[in-house]
């Protein structure tokens, strides 16, 4: 990949006013956009709520006279006051939306490339490549946003905000989607390295769910010796000594940081072959503005940004010490000498 890695090597160097001044132009565009929509924002939820109070009723009373008028139908039809709603909504919160996609389309770029990163907006990371971790839930549409890709101290890495939908069908037939997975998706692709197992780390669960996860994965529950690592993850492998080497405090301390800077609610670490793939389930929108009362020019949004990338770095930064040959030769060396204690 075309990214700088001398670049990512001094990020800890930069700081947000050597940003400020690189993008001091765009910024200063942005505020004024801010400000357009703002005023428009404001404008039409004054608008838009004494509406909304005036329609709902009226809408309310539709839907009723609907499901009379189809009392003898097998599948009534109604819905008017929630589309009313919902596209009131939509007419008042677009002055933001409109102000979000500028901010990410001038500053994300500029902010990836101070990085060393590349930014390319809806752009994702191949589903070929993660789905064999056995950490993906099954699906049936996958989308993605804000997408990321670099290299760095020999890793490729790729991570963007996805969705995995499931389809199913209403009782008239109609098609709809449920959200399996919303999240932060994070993939290295580590060049020299490649793990001799199959190791995945799941978020706590009970003990229906373990069961089931070791018959489906066909991988066993790993016997971890870390008793803070056993409260926060479930480990499950088809090599229980190279699961507890990977198992580092440094590394449980960085994953808790990402689990922590991206409000997660779940998550899932696979190593497999050459890659680690890590998935934080989370409502949160990443890689956006602080708020369209936040003045584009204030370093609140880009900081938060950085931090985050900042943060998944750091697990490079770990999985760097990870040496699989002197792993090997320990695990070697070590079934020596309990076969030397066997024999005696």
């Amino acid at each position: 990949m075309p990214a700088n890695e001398s670049t990512l090597a001094q990020l800890r160097n930069e700081d947000e006013a050597a940003f400020m001044e690189r993008a001091e132009h765009s910024l200063r565009q942005l505020e004024e956009i801010r400000v357009d929509k703002l005023k428009t924002y404001l404008r039409r939820k004054k608008i838009g709520i004494p509406l909304g109070i005036i329609l709902a009723p009226i809408c309310a009373v539709i839907d009723w006279l609907l499901l009379v008028i189809q009392s003898g139908s097998d599948d009534p039809i109604a819905g008017v006051t929630i589309a009313a709603m919902g596209a009131l909504y939509g007419w008042i919160i677009y002055p933001k939306k409109q102000y979000l996609k500028a901010y990410k389309r001038n500053i994300l770029p500029r902010l990836a490339h101070m990085m060393g990163l590349e930014n390319h907006g809806h752009r994702k990371i191949a589903m070929n490549a993660m789905r064999d971790t056995k950490i993906i839930p099954k699906h049936d549409r996958y989308t993605a946003e804000d997408y990321f890709r670099g290299r760095y101290k020999g890793v490729d890495l790729e991570f963007s905000e996805i969705k995995l939908e499931t389809e199913h069908r209403g009782k008239n037939g109609s098609k709809y989607y449920r959200t399996k997975f919303k999240g932060l998706a994070i993939l290295l692709q580590i060049e020299k390295t490649k793990f001799f197992g199959h190791t995945i780390m799941l978020r706590n669960s009970n003990k229906l769910i373990e069961w089931f996860k070791e018959k489906s994965t066909n991988l066993d529950r790993a016997n971890m010796v870390d008793p803070e690592f056993e409260k926060l993850f479930d480990a499950y492998t088809n090599d229980q000594v190279e699961a507890r080497y990977l198992v580092d405090p440094a590394m449980i301390e960085n994953l808790k940081g990402l689990y922590t800077e991206y409000e997660g609610n779940k998550m899932m670490v696979a190593y497999h072959e050459n890659r680690m793939l890590i998935l934080i389930a989370s409502k949160h929108n990443h890689f956006e503005p602080a708020s369209i009362y936040t003045k584009a020019t204030d370093p609140e949004s880009f900081r938060a940004m950085m931090r985050e990338i900042k943060q998944i770095l750091s697990v490079i930064d770990i999985l760097d010490l990870y040496d699989p040959i002197a792993w090997q030769q320990e695990k070697q060396s070590g079934a020596i000498h309990n076969a030397a204690e066997s024999a005696s």
